[in-house]
């Protein structure tokens, strides 16, 4: 079985005996939000997310054992919207029937995360442990999360994405970055919120909290029409 598996927008992790699902950032309320900025759009990014969920876990074919969230599950900075605490509520209610366990690790949009979290028993950390991979969003540094024993740190935050040139044509495709620093594997996974693509590192600073010259990161994306994900080798290669 191999340790990792790309599904979709999602990452499988085989460690210390457990199947754990990361999910990249979430965004839940962006409708809303945007709503009340003026910018009047359909409210029916949660039933599409739903369907996405839905065919991970079918490609995934059995239970998992822990789902961990990547932070930046709501969009709202320092309040709660009212279709935040719906669509958040509904997300854990959906995501319980498929884990055993849901961590919810806590991003820069998750300041007031807690009280949703309480009314369903989810936990939210600073980082999340499971042998050698550490789990976290991204945006804060940690002492702990050095220690020799942990070689890889699997983060959000970024929700990284790249634009593929085809003569005057260019798209932009979400996908996952992969490269070293300081002796530890870095995986930047994209952003399950299918509403905004991303940034492409060549053209935006990098917003990880560690001086990473993402660009020398190695490229996944992620398929269009399936949950198949291609490797496009180094970054700085890609025209």
């Amino acid at each position: 079985m191999n340790k990792l598996e790309y599904i979709g927008k999602c990452l499988l992790v085989n460690e210390k005996e457990k199947k754990i699902l990361v999910v990249g950032d979430l965004h839940l309320g962006f409708e809303e939000s945007l709503n009340e900025s003026g910018i009047f759009i359909g409210r029916k990014m949660f039933g599409e997310m739903i369907g996405d969920f839905d065919k991970v876990f079918d490609a995934v074919g059995e239970r998992i054992d822990e789902i961990v969230l990547l932070g930046d599950v709501k969009h709202e900075f320092g309040r709660v919207l009212r279709q935040e605490w719906n669509d958040v509520l509904g997300l854990f209610d959906y995501l319980k029937g498929k884990c055993e366990r849901i961590v919810l690790v806590k991003g820069n949009h998750d300041k007031i995360i807690e009280p949703i979290a309480r009314e369903r028993k989810i936990e939210v950390v600073d980082y999340y442990v499971v042998g050698k991979y550490c789990f976290l969003h991204g945006d804060r540094d940690f002492d702990e999360i050095w220690d020799n024993r942990i070689k890889a740190f699997v983060v959000g935050h970024v929700h990284p994405a790249v634009n593929l040139k085809d003569g005057v044509k260019v798209e932009k495709y979400k996908c996952f970055l992969v490269g070293k620093f300081k002796r530890k594997e870095i995986i930047a996974v994209p952003s399950f919120i299918e509403y905004y693509e991303g940034s492409d590192p060549r053209e935006k600073k990098n917003r990880l909290v560690w001086g990473v010259n993402l660009e020398k990161f190695d490229v996944k994306i992620v398929g269009e029409k399936d949950l198949g994900v291609l490797d496009f080798g180094k970054m700085d290669r890609l025209s």
